[in-house]
């Protein structure tokens, strides 16, 4: 069975950095913004071109990992697609907060030569992220985990599958859950 491992959560959340961090070598890791910054391409070709490439991983059957904010429901039918050709998915969503938290997280990486997303853009995808990730694309996955990525060490702090649901820190999900509520 292939498998695919998406990093997902709003802008800022660190999802580059624990793919990065945690990815086998021989594992093609799909971001848009690698892409864009290579190819010297625009937002939009470059996006285009990482979901050409995702579909090109999943017609050869191979191993791969990309990253999403999951802001949108576009991969929606990827994701169906993913499970009609029996990938097992594995999501890890990446949480923080406050809001304010990670806007200065893209200020930080615009000085280190990073993308820039504007407070407008990060306000909106990350209410949005949430609710799709907690309402739709976990149901997609065989095994997910929200890590909590405010501190310098990414934290667990709830797991889950297709029957079961594992909280690890009832504090820290709490949180999440009053975040999910409010946005």
């Amino acid at each position: 069975m292939s498998k695919v491992l998406v990093f997902s959560g709003a802008n800022g959340t660190g999802k580059t950095t624990l793919a990065k961090s945690i990815l086998e070598h021989n594992i093609q890791f799909i971001n848009a913004d690698d892409i864009k910054k290579t190819e010297n391409l625009s937002y939009i070709e470059a996006g285009q071109k990482s979901l050409k490439m995702i579909d090109l991983c999943i017609s050869q059957n191979k191993d791969f990992s990309f990253e999403t904010t999951m802001s949108g429901k576009g991969l929606l039918k990827r994701f169906e697609y993913l499970k009609k050709e029996q990938y097992r998915i594995t999501i890890y969503y990446l949480f923080a907060y406050p809001i304010e938290l990670l806007l200065e997280r893209i200020k930080e990486r615009v000085k280190k030569g990073g993308h820039f997303v504007s407070d407008i853009d990060v306000e909106r995808r990350y209410r949005r992220s949430i609710q799709n990730f907690w309402t739709c694309y976990r149901f997609f996955a065989d095994e997910w985990t929200i890590i909590n990525n405010n501190e310098l060490e990414p934290k667990n702090i709830v797991a889950g599958n297709k029957k079961e649901l594992y909280i690890i820190d009832n504090s820290e999900f709490d949180v999440f859950k009053e975040v999910l509520r409010n946005v």
